[in-house]
């Protein structure tokens, strides 16, 4: 009789210790696969990291407003000017210069705003104090030559500047009332700047705007009565 029990217990038996082996190897299972898949995001995060550090920045997001001042006579920051230090580069700027149907050689290139606090002159043409743009004109069908234009501007309450840190291709402001236009030839041979410097120098009454950028230099005066 007892016999007959034990062999009755040991199939009940049998089933309980595999269905326990059966919860081991499932629970070995889905810890395993878990570390690999944690172990395979940590390698997805080390390559995306490698590649992202050895990706060059691109220098044109790296582009910074400059702001440059000069006093005239007892009028202090009598000329203000704030620009982008963009980096240089040969081929773009012979779209402006040479001239031809790209992008860079059909839209105008608005590089500096003048803030101007006193009346002042510029290519014999009164300028009122006040908000203006200095923009270039690429050589293309419409333009013989690249030229520079001086145009006033009007900025939103509240804002500095229509210039934005890390955008090379910001667009001329709508709406200018412009000043004058004249054909410029930048001149060679200057030592090489990576990006563009603007300088602000007074004599007497004249304001010098010295701009280098790459190898090429041009300076524009601006006279403050």
């Amino acid at each position: 009789m007892q016999n007959s029990k034990l062999y009755s217990t040991i199939p009940t038996l049998v089933v309980t210790f595999c269905l326990l082996l059966g919860s081991v190897l499932i629970v070995d299972n889905v810890e395993a696969a878990q570390q690999k898949r944690r172990s395979r995001t940590k390698k997805a995060v080390a390559a995306e990291t490698t590649q992202t550090a050895a990706k060059p920045t691109d220098p044109r997001k790296l582009t910074r407003i400059q702001t440059v001042t000069v006093d005239v006579g007892s009028t202090k920051r009598a000329v203000e000017l704030f620009y982008l230090n963009s980096p240089w580069g040969q081929t773009t700027f012979s779209y402006l210069e040479d001239g031809g149907n790209d992008y860079y050689s059909n839209r105008t290139w608005p590089f500096a705003h003048l803030k101007i606090k006193a009346k002042a002159n510029y290519e014999g043409k009164s300028v009122e104090p006040g908000d203006y743009v200095l923009y270039i004109t690429p050589k293309n069908g419409e333009n013989k030559q690249m030229s520079i234009s001086l145009a006033s501007i009007k900025l939103e309450a509240g804002q500095k500047t229509f210039l934005v840190n890390g955008d090379v291709f910001t667009e001329t402001p709508e709406n200018v009332n412009l000043v004058t236009t004249k054909p410029i030839t930048f001149a060679k041979g200057a030592p090489l700047l990576n990006s563009l410097k603007i300088e602000l120098t007074a004599s007497g009454s004249d304001v010098n705007i010295n701009m280098h950028y790459g190898d090429r230099t041009l300076t524009e005066k601006l006279t403050v009565n």
